[in-house]
Order: structure tokens, then C-alpha cells, then sequence
């Protein structure tokens, strides 16, 4: 099971030890699901003053991120966002073509008001847009 991660669901498993996003890190890290993201996705997280918003130190997001497991890809090119920017928020489609380049089944995102609406998850089938909850329940279900 090939998943890409948002940048919501990698902020959510640093700020708590428990819940669905950290039972997803660490269900990576012990190589029962392929997490996958981005160079642009990394970016996101480490941008500006987020990580003090965060209240964690650069390095230390840095290290999380190294730990987790995730494969990092490089960063989504415009050309690669292109044909998905018209489909979806534009600041969005970095996931879209990101999960998309990379193969993945699912892009697992905690973002209600953009991405997991019904609209934008039909839009992008066979790619399933879902929770860190959703895919947990989905796993618990193949396994």
C-alpha cells in the first residue's frame, strides 16, 4: 500500500504521540504501509515561522521527518502541477500530482474544507483522498 502523506497529517503525528496520524508515521516506519511525500510538501512544513507556530525547533521537525520513514521525492514541478491546477485549489495540487507521480493508492490528508470533499476525491479516482482515520479503518479491514 503505497500512501502520500500532506503536510497536515506530518504536522499532526509531530505535535501528538497519539492518534491516527502517528499510528500512520509509525505503521511506516515498521514497513507495513510505503509513506510517501514530497521535497514541496517538507517545504511547507519547515516554511517561515511555522515551525516556531509549531513550537518545535527546525532541526527537530527535521529529524522527526528523517525518523519517520517517508520516503521524500523531489519537489513538484509546475509542469508536473499543471494539469491538475484547474481541478483543485491551486495550492493544493502539489498532492494531487505528487501522489499521482509517485504511484500511490492513497493521499491521506487531515484538509476537510479542500481536499476531502466528495467533489475533489471522485475527480481523482482511482486515487482514494482520505483521513488518517479512513485509512486506518481501511487497513485494519485488508489486513
Amino acid at each position: 500500500m503505497r500512501v502520500y502523506f500532506d503536510a497536515s497529517v506530518i504536522i499532526s503525528a509531530l505535535l501528538s504521540s497519539t492518534g491516527g496520524s502517528r499510528e500512520l508515521i509509525n505503521l511506516v516506519n515498521r514497513d507495513v504501509i510505503r509513506g510517501i511525500t514530497s521535497q514541496t510538501v517538507i517545504e511547507e512544513i519547515l516554511e517561515e515561522d511555522k515551525p516556531t507556530k509549531l513550537g518545535k525547533a527546525r532541526e527537530d521537525i527535521k529529524e522527526f521527518i528523517f525518523k519517520s520513514g517517508l520516503v521524500v521525492r523531489k519537489n513538484v514541478t509546475i509542469q508536473e502541477i499543471e494539469p491538475y491546477q484547474d481541478l483543485i485549489d491551486v495550492e493544493d495540487a502539489h498532492l494531487i500530482a505528487g501522489a499521482k507521480l509517485t504511484r500511490c493508492d492513497y493521499l491521506v490528508t487531515l484538509d476537510k474544507k479542500h481536499i476531502l470533499r466528495a467533489d475533489v476525491k471522485k475527480k481523482f479516482m482511482p486515487l482514494q483522498i482520505v483521513s488518517p482515520k479512513e485509512l486506518l479503518e481501511e487497513i485494519v479491514r485488508t489486513n
